[in-house]
Order: C-alpha cells, then structure tokens, then sequence
C-alpha cells in the first residue's frame, strides 16, 4: 500500500514526540511519597531533610515541595512531596532551621538537559512544518501538469452547441493575430456550467487538443489544505508554470470547492485562497494565450467577483443530450463493440433514455458488454441492452426475492392499474412496458417512455400523470378493500407534482405567497384527492380489463406495449409511432 508522503510526515512528527516524551520520563525519578504538613514541619524538626525544591504554583500562597530524606545513616534515602500554603517568611523559616540545599526549579543540570533536549525537538519541528508547508504547494500542481491532450472536438459527441460555442477560442488560440488586429482579446475565463456526467472536463481537454495547448489540470479541492497560505500559494504556482507553457488551458474542475461565494463562507483559508484566485486571473492578459477553463454544476454558489466579465467572461451551457446526440454518444462508443444490428439498437436506446448523460450512456454500453460476457454470447443484442437500461433506472432484478400467492396477486393488480389509467389516457408519455418482477425497492414497476424529448408540460398533461400515479392505489382499493404501502412511490412523486404545480408553476386556481401557505397546502390536497377520484372511477369502468391484465401478469410476470394492446385489443399505434402535440405536453 502506497502512503502519501503528507502522511508519512505526520507520522514522523507523532514518533518525534513521543521520543521526546519518553526521554523526559527517563530523566524523572519514581514518584514521590505524598505527605501531610504535620508530617513535613516534623521531618523539618528533626532535620533530616536532606535535599529539597520548593516551586511556587499557579495559586498565590501555594507551594509545592518536593525533596528527599533519611531518618539515619544506615537508612536508605526516601522521596517526599507535598502541596500545601506557605507563607514567605515561613518558606525561608523552614528551610533556614532544616539546613536543607535548596535547588531553585529548571537551574539543576538534569533539568537543564531535558529543557534544551525539548527546545532542539520543537525547534525542529517547527522548521521542519515551515519546510513542508512550502514544499507543499508544489505538490500537487506539478503532478496536475498534462501532455497536450490527443481529445478532439470530434471524440466529443451529443453537445453540439457548447463545442460551436468554444471553437473561436481554438481559432483565436491558433490565429492571435487575426484578432488583435480588430482590437479583439481574447476571453480570460469559461465557465462551463451542467450536471454532472455531460462531458465538462472532455470539452476542455478536446479544446486544448484542437489549439495545439498545453493542459493544466486541477479540482477544487486541491486547494484546501489545512496549512494557512498553502491554497493560495498552489494558485500562484499552477498560474507560473501555465505562463512558461504558452498556449495553455488550466482547467480546474468542481471550481465551486475554491471560489465559493465570500458572503456565507466564513473560513479565512478559504477566503484567501479565494481572493488569490481573483488576483491572478487579474494578474495576466488574455492576449498572453492563457485561458482559465472552470466546470461546476452549482454555479450560484460562486463569488459574484469571480463570475464578472474579466475573469470568467463566457458562462456555456453543457446540459443533458437530445435524442440526436444521445445516439452520437452511443455511437461513439460503440465502435469497439459487436452490437447485433447496431443500427437499430442505438435508435432503440437513445429514443428511451431522456435524461442520461454521457457518462451514464457509457455506462450503460458497458453494463451490457459484462451481461453479454456473463451469458457466453457472441454479440451484444438489443434485449441485454434494455436490460442494462432498466437496471440503472430501477435497480437490479431481485428474482430470488419470494412473495407470498396474497402479495404477488396484489402487485398484478397495483401494476395492472397504472397501464389501464395511461392507456386512457391521452397526453400522458405512452406505455412501454409493465412488470411484476421485483427491481431496487420496487415490488413492480410500469415504464412509460417520451417518445421524444419534452421540455414544456401543460396543467392538463401533469393532472393526468397525477391520475395514473394513483391507479395502483384505486386498483388495490376496488379489488381489495384496502391499500398497502407499495403505493408509498406512487404518493411522494404525486404529492411532489402537485405542489410543484401550486408553488412553483402557478398552476393553482390563484398564485400563492408566504401568507397563503395553508390555502396552497389545501389546493395540493385538493388535486391529490381529485386524482385519487378520477383514477378510482377508470378502474371501475374498466374493471373487466384490470382484471384480465392482472392474471396475465401473474402468468408471465413481463408485458410490453404491444402484447399488453393485443391482450385488451386496443387499437392504439404500437411504442415510437404515436404523434407528440408538443404545444399541449
């Protein structure tokens, strides 16, 4: 196991110190003897105190005496102690008719000895602390140096718009002179901002690639360090080593760890790592050919002087893909892969997975490739790869979880409820498939895929998903008298919905503020009870088809869309051939 060497070094503190204890603890004798006054006035009568140090405490009056004495010549010399109140006359009384050495604390030569032993050690350790706190802020910055990236924008797929954004820093980081002969500069800093997985610290690497830079990497927390001035110092250095490596890119990733907003972060070390950041990017001209690229996906947490035009002058967006870039990611990385029928399996799985990132496109390519190992298969086919789909958005299949007759009828049901209320429906995203085969935390689960990406959601389109979200629970209800907690799910997300629609969408019969938070809690409850009703009153209408839907899952356990149709002989279009009013959703 490798030890960092930070920690090497505290550990070679601790052992110095304690190595300094144990010196000092040899140097002691055993303990004294505790005695009482009267015991210490006699010993003084008689006068065979033979050795005493008598030390002045924290308290005014109080003394401590500590000596040795021998009651005769043959007798051997024992050790006293003892913290009592004198008073200074009495002090120099006592030891004047005792005829006993005094020994002034810190003046005898073992003392001495263990006072210069313990000065050179902490002498050293301090030194040796100064030392590696200016060692320090090297560190890490020169382990953060990068080649020149080989990334290209080419090898960054399904953020078309962020890569046109940036291609003029490439051009101007190529061509300097074409730009300074309008007056152009060149722009300090880019923020990229997005959630996380979308390809932030790819872009940055395929923009130093293309203009030829040199790529200096950090994340924010590299510069928090416990040391007062190491973060600061690590600034400085990252922003001296990028000037003698002209065109360069520092990128410095997570800059919300660094340049948190000064207002509410009250830590001083913070701050000044903070305030040395402003100064650098203050401190060199764009022209120089020097960009600072920062990622994050909490930009309002930044400091406003850090996100002024000067220091980060572009803020670009890197949001999650569209269905046209999701398939050129997984494109992208399915070169290398023996998909059967590629074509068709990427369309397939980048029309069914809005809201994946990059990462977890990539990562889904790759759960697939280890199920396809898994089962000896030759080439990855669209079935293992829908799996893998699932698995990330559900959870792994429990198939050895066992539910009693009672419960397992009662999940068909609870399914078997929510595709009859989105089959009725007709603005809500269409069925792909239902199950009763336990996933994560879900008994059950019923898939309603968009057929393409949706950004806008009528009151109308999110009043239906309410009703279908409360199908389980007016199936459970009709068909057993009772609900269960396995419409707990169900219930968070519609409650979430409704008071999203209140609150935050205006979608109530009024718009509401502080003051009117008991009337807005009665309007979520209304569309709450509301829904419950409507879905209530489908299942009874349609109690003949919940139920055959239910026994059939009780014998096959996995429905898609076309044989759930084909079951209730529904006439609607199969999955990816329905139409999207895209004003009303």
């Amino acid at each position: 196991m490798k030890i960092s060497r930070s920690f090497g070094f505290i550990i070679g503190g601790i052992v110095c110190l304690a190595l300094t204890g144990l010196a000092i603890s040899l140097w002691r004798q055993p303990s004294p003897q505790e005695i009482t006054r009267a015991q210490l006035e006699m010993l003084l009568r008689t006068k065979v105190v033979t050795e005493a140090s008598v030390a002045p405490s924290i308290y005014q009056g109080i003394y401590e005496v500590v000596g040795t004495y021998q009651l005769s010549s043959s007798a051997p010399a024992e050790r006293f102690a003892i913290t009592t109140r004198l008073e200074e006359a009495e002090v120099r009384q006592l030891m004047r008719n005792s005829a006993v050495k005094i020994d002034v604390p810190g003046k005898g030569n073992k003392a001495q000895a263990v006072n210069i032993i313990s000065t050179v050690v902490v002498a050293g350790m301090i030194g040796f602390l100064i030392l590696h706190q200016s060692r320090l802020a090297k560190t890490t910055t020169h382990r953060k140096v990068r080649a020149r990236p080989s990334v290209r924008f080419k090898d960054v797929a399904g953020i078309e718009e962020a890569k046109s954004e940036l291609t003029e820093i490439v051009d101007f980081l190529k061509h300097p002179r074409k730009y300074k002969k309008v007056g152009g500069k060149l722009p300090k800093g880019v923020l990229l901002v997005g959630p996380p997985g979308t390809g932030k610290t790819m872009l940055a690497k395929a923009i130093a690639g293309e203009a030829n830079a040199g790529f200096f990497s950090a994340h924010g927390s590299d510069f928090n360090e416990i040391y007062v001035g190491v973060g600061a110092k690590r600034i400085r250095e990252l922003f001296r080593q990028a000037s003698r490596c002209r065109p360069a890119i520092i990128f410095i990733d997570e800059i919300d760890c660094l340049g948190k907003n000064r207002k509410f972060d009250t830590n001083g070390e913070m701050q000044q790592t903070n305030n040395a950041l402003l100064a650098a990017m203050d401190g060199f001209e764009g022209a120089d050919g020097i960009v600072v690229i920062a990622a994050t996906n909490r930009p309002e947490d930044l400091d406003e002087a850090l996100t002024r035009p000067g220091r980060f002058d572009r803020k670009v967006h890197v949001g999650y893909p569209d269905v046209v870039g999701r398939r050129a990611i997984l494109q992208s990385h399915a070169n290398e892969m023996p998909i059967h029928e590629v074509d068709r399996c990427i369309d397939v799985i980048a029309q069914t997975t809005p809201g994946m990132s990059g990462a977890d496109l990539a990562n889904l390519l790759n759960e697939a490739a280890i199920l396809c190992a898994q089962q000896n298969s030759a080439a990855i086919t669209l079935e293992q790869l829908e799996a893998s789909r699932d698995k990330m958005r559900y959870g792994k299949e429990r198939k050895s979880m066992v539910l009693n007759k009672k419960e397992r009828e009662m999940v068909a049901y609870h399914e078997a409820g929510h595709t009859i209320i989105n089959l009725k429906k007709k603005l809500t995203q269409p069925l792909y498939k239902v199950s009763i085969i336990p996933r994560g935390q879900a008994l059950g689960v019923t898939t309603m895929l968009p057929i393409e990406d949706q950004n806008l959601h009528s009151k109308e389109f999110l009043l239906e998903q309410l009703s279908v979200l409360m199908g389980g629970r007016a199936a459970e209800k009709l068909f057993y008298g009772a609900t269960t907690n396995g419409a707990n799910g169900d219930l968070d997300m519609a409650k979430n919905i409704a008071r999203r629609m209140v609150y935050d969408w205006g979608m109530g019969t009024k718009l509401y503020y502080e003051n009117g938070k008991a009337e807005a809690e009665a309007e979520i409850n209304r569309l709450m009870e509301e829904a419950d009703r409507d879905a209530l009153e489908i299942i009874k209408a349609e109690h003949q088809n919940t139920m055959r839907l239910a026994k059939e899952l009780l014998l096959r356990e996995t429905l898609n869309r076309e044989e759930v149709l084909a079951l209730l002989q529904e006439s609607k279009p199969g999955f990816g051939s329905e139409k999207v009013d895209v004003a009303l959703n």
